[in-house]
């Protein structure tokens, strides 16, 4: 595996004998761990995506922008739930408990029409500042359909 620099990461995955796999403490650091969740998040089939306290998006992974219909310039800066029907209230749900799940239409930027979506959003901090993220599955189709 190689980091986002190109550097080669040493994960410290060997198998044994007996088929079992262990692993080494250098799969423990900080920085390979931090490598290995951006990459997952960001090859991830399901949306994942980060707003502020202003409600405003500023990361999502491609899988979030294809369920969207967006690309990601066009959709860092825009209002969080303003393409549900259901998006200020489920908002704030979330916000009050910090935590909130449920399903929800959402109109598509691209006007493909909506797609219905499960959501799990949670608080979260990131670069030591307090965010909420939303994972976006659709339901009953693959992503971006």
């Amino acid at each position: 595996m190689t980091d986002s620099f190109g550097r080669r990461i040493d994960l410290g995955v060997d198998n044994v004998d007996n088929g079992a796999v262990t692993t080494s403490p250098s799969l423990s650091r900080p920085e390979i761990q931090a490598e290995l969740i951006a990459e997952a998040l960001g090859s991830a089939n399901v949306g994942f995506l980060v707003w502020d306290e202003h409600r405003r998006y500023i990361a999502a992974n491609d899988a979030a922008c294809a369920i969207l219909g967006t690309t990601l310039e066009e959709l860092l800066g825009r209002e969080v739930g303003g393409q549900t029907v259901e998006g200020a209230e489920a908002i704030e749900d979330a916000l009050r408990a910090g935590f909130a799940t449920g399903r929800a239409v959402v109109q598509r930027f691209d006007g493909r029409g909506p797609v219905e979506v499960f959501y799990a959003t949670f608080t979260t901090t990131t670069a030591g500042m307090p965010f909420m993220a939303t994972v976006i599955a659709p339901l009953g189709s693959a992503p971006g359909s």
